[in-house]
């Protein structure tokens, strides 16, 4: 059982949600700005379809594999109560990643990478080997984007998500500092790996600069805590629900893998995922602010009102950036896009204002959820997105010459359609709320 509150909580306001939630948006963009960044500066490589292409397939099948870091902060927003909990939710989290890291390393040392790559993505043999050389380099990430969980999980606690916020501008400066630098020792996709990876530490180290007191501030320990057990329990549907993710992802880099440009296919699909989640990247927040501050019933109606009013922001702000003249600035000026490439690219972005309301809402419901226990039903939406995914994509085997990066778009689009759909369900079985101890 979790400690009982010492006061009861006061009814949410709108103006709580947009505090708390504000900081989070500038994060998530100044996040997703830094894998943009990474892709204009390989776009202008020497063989920029063949290193877009390598560290697409490489992210791709990197984080879908090792997503369980990114329960990092959910753990904690629910069960971080004392400085011992921290601990015990990172060696629970270290271990569920042991296997994964395991098979990361097989397909970075042997032939089985240069199989996957090649006969999973389509990529040539130039890009296999950049591809397991930058999965290499990213496993460098994974105990950073543990620590990175607990502070961001610190500071949500208390409030301070404008430090997050911080923390992230660090990041994108420390990025331009790593792809000025690390051109000196590395190529191609390895570039983007080391350079994501360093951006990620310097991050982490800003954030627990400012949550260490928060942590310091917790009781050395408390009576009654969760089993590893519970942990698992909560989590497992969870990660199913995170690998799902990425796992769309990797699923439709898989059917673009089929089509007769398959390397330009998963290339722009991967500037495309870049923008569009650049753009509507801060609707997944929703989890951590849904789960934080709705306490009561009513504060529900509070978040549905505010999710409602940020979806018809976003639509606004996709159709003047990928509807007007702002397209080919961004595509041509801002991504250094070859012409050819970015024609490749337009029909993909100009549908993403689709986006904007199905992952609003998923974002939301799995907060929710998470808020009321109820994490069960997320493993079943998890594994509905990856089938959405697969119906989506197998039209690659269908129609070989169709454009990739608008199929996977629209195939990205679909499954948090679905995903949306059976959580909103599953809310409405349960009473939309469940009070918690």
């Amino acid at each position: 059982m979790l400690d009982k509150p010492t006061q009861a909580p006061t009814p949410l306001k709108l103006r709580d949600a947009y505090l708390f939630f504000a900081p989070l948006v500038l994060m998530v963009e100044l996040n997703m700005i830094s894998k943009s960044a990474i892709h204009a500066f390989l776009a202008r490589t020497a063989t920029p379809a063949i290193t877009l292409a390598a560290f697409n397939a490489a992210f791709t099948f990197y984080f879908v594999i090792t997503s369980a870091t990114e329960l990092a902060t959910v753990l904690c927003l629910s069960y971080l109560k004392s400085r011992t909990d921290l601990l015990r939710l990172l060696f629970f989290i270290a271990a569920v990643l042991t296997l994964p890291l395991v098979l990361v390393l097989f397909i970075v040392f042997t032939d089985l990478g240069s199989a996957m790559f090649g006969s999973w993505f389509g990529l040539g043999p130039e890009a296999r080997l950049e591809a397991r050389v930058a999965s290499g380099l990213l496993i460098l990430s994974m105990p950073v984007l543990l620590l990175r969980g607990a502070a961001f999980a610190l500071l949500m606690l208390n409030r301070r998500t404008i430090i997050i916020t911080w923390a992230t501008l660090i990041r994108l400066l420390s990025l331009g500092l790593s792809l000025a630098v690390l051109p000196r020792w590395l190529d191609g996709a390895a570039i983007g790996a080391g350079a994501l990876v360093f951006c990620m530490f310097a991050e982490t180290v800003f954030a627990w600069c400012i949550a260490w007191r928060y942590f310091l501030a917790l009781p050395a320990m408390r009576k009654a805590s969760a089993s590893l057990y519970g942990y698992w329990r909560f989590s497992w549907p969870l990660m199913i629900n995170q690998s799902a993710e990425m796992g769309v992802v990797f699923t439709i880099s898989l059917f673009l893998g089929r089509l007769n440009e398959a390397e330009l296919a998963i290339a722009a699909f991967g500037v495309a995922h870049g923008l569009v989640s650049l753009l509507m990247g801060p609707m997944r927040n929703l989890l951590q602010t849904a789960q934080t501050l709705v306490s009561l019933r009513e504060d529900v109606r509070v978040m549905l009102v505010f999710t409602a009013q940020l979806i018809v922001i976003f639509i606004v702000l996709s159709l003047l950036l990928f509807e007007t003249s702002l397209r080919d600035v961004v595509l041509f000026d801002i991504m250094g896009l070859t012409p050819s490439l970015a024609a490749y690219c337009e029909p993909a972005v100009r549908i993403c204002f689709l986006m904007a309301a199905f992952w609003a809402l998923t974002a939301l419901f799995r907060g929710l959820l998470a808020k009321a226990r109820t994490t069960t039903s997320l493993a079943v939406s998890g594994v509905l997105r990856i089938a959405s995914a697969v119906a989506a994509g197998s039209l690659s085997l269908v129609y070989p010459d169709v454009n990739g990066a608008l199929l996977g778009v629209a195939a990205w689009v679909f499954s948090y359609m679905v995903e949306s759909a059976f959580s909103g369900w599953r809310l409405v079985r349960i009473g939309w709320f469940v009070q918690t101890a």
